[in-house]
């Protein structure tokens, strides 16, 4: 086969090179431009990464906010494309009860990369988001009993772990 063994004819390339290329999109950089306008840099590593399957990559890179509110920006997320060798997008996810639009769109031709296969996949974005909508309620109460620092490291903290879990688990990095 073209390319080596792999399908469509490419190679893949090593995490390191996935996440280089993907910083230095044209996607990335217009989405970290524009959160820089209201003072959020993004970070240069991925909290999260993971192989969705042989052709894509998902990476969720977090914000330097440690306080949150809803509607903060508190990631980017990323999907390499190895077949053709690019980044297709980035987006924003916010603190708050909500979820984007395109995770609520289950079936929706814009929505075809899964965090997982299948039912599961479908399964694990429901629960994200009912976690999403649980989560704020509970933040709410702790902003009031122990401060919006200790709540938002809390809220952060969990987050991360839904979202890891939403894509099956051992996704994350630090």
């Amino acid at each position: 086969m073209p390319g080596g063994s792999q399908p469509w004819g490419y190679r893949p390339m090593d995490d390191e090179a996935v996440i280089e290329q993907t910083i230095a999109s044209d996607a990335f950089r217009v989405e970290s431009a524009y959160l820089r306008r209201g003072g959020i840099s993004v970070r240069a590593r991925p909290r999260l990464f993971k192989r969705v399957d042989a052709r894509f990559v998902r990476m969720i890179f977090p914000t330097d906010i440690r306080e949150v509110d809803d509607g903060t920006v508190v990631g980017l997320v990323c999907l390499w494309d190895a077949r053709e060798n690019l980044n297709v997008y980035a987006h924003c996810i916010s603190a708050g009860p909500g979820a984007n639009a395109q995770l609520r769109a289950l079936y929706s031709p814009l929505n075809q990369v899964k965090p997982q296969p299948g039912v599961d996949g479908d399964r694990a974005v429901s629960k994200f988001i009912a976690w999403k909508q649980a989560a704020w309620g509970r933040f709410l109460s702790e902003e009031l009993e122990l401060g919006a620092t200790e709540a938002s490291a809390r809220w952060l903290a969990s987050f991360w772990k839904a979202l890891d879990r939403m894509y099956g688990g051992g996704h994350l990095r630090e």
